[in-house]
This record gives structure tokens, sequence and C-alpha cells, in this order.
């Protein structure tokens, strides 16, 4: 069973992704922003990684950022509720695999998911 890490400082959406990933068969790992994401990465990678942008302590960048210099490839999805070309390309250049609308929808995070770990 694939594991899926998701990174958010919002428990609400930390809590609803997940129950969609578990519905559909992944074992779901959640933190509470970047920093414990990558603890958590650097410790037992996941197979994928959803994660917010905006978070205290690590952002989403800086997660992208330290993930490259950890030398950990894991697939990356990042959501957000409104990200702008420039942060897009920043987030392409840092590797990330996808980018989700916040709220996201259950078949699309399914889709993308399944998208990200068929490439492994």
């Amino acid at each position: 069973m694939p594991n899926v890490l998701v990174v958010d400082d919002s428990l609400f959406a930390r809590m609803n992704i997940c129950d969609m990933l578990n519905d559909a068969g992944y074992e779901c790992l959640q933190a509470r922003n970047g920093r414990e994401g990558l603890e958590m990465a650097v410790s037992a990678p996941p197979d994928c990684i959803l994660s917010d942008l905006l978070m205290p302590e690590l952002d989403g960048i800086g997660l992208l950022t330290a993930l490259r210099e950890e030398g950990i490839s894991v697939p990356v999805i990042v959501l957000s509720a409104d990200i702008q070309q420039t942060k897009r390309e920043q987030c392409t250049s840092l590797g990330t695999s996808g980018f989700l609308s916040k709220p996201p929808r259950k078949n699309d995070i399914l889709e993308m998911v399944e998208k990200v770990l068929q490439k492994i």
C-alpha cells in the first residue's frame, strides 16, 4: 500500500485529504508544517508528498528546496488556494510533480497521486 505524506498547517485540510486517500487505499501520514514534513521524509521517505505552500516554520518552497538538498526524490504535489505563475515556475524548477487548487476535489487528488506514482 503506497504511503502519502500530507503537509499542511490546517488540521481540517489534512484530515479531509487523508480521508480521501485512506478511502482509496493509501496509507496517509501527516505533518503540520514543512519542517515536520522534512523530518518525516528524511527518516522514512514516503511514496508521494502533498504539500501546501503557505505554512509556518518552513513553507512549501522551503520544503521543496530542503528535499532537493537532502537528495530525496519523492514526487511532490503542491496544493494552494492561489498559485501565481512565478511561484508555479519556482516550484517546477525545484522538481514539483504537479499542482492542485485548494480546496482539492477527491477525483483530482486521486488522479494526480496515481499519475505521479506510476512514474516512479
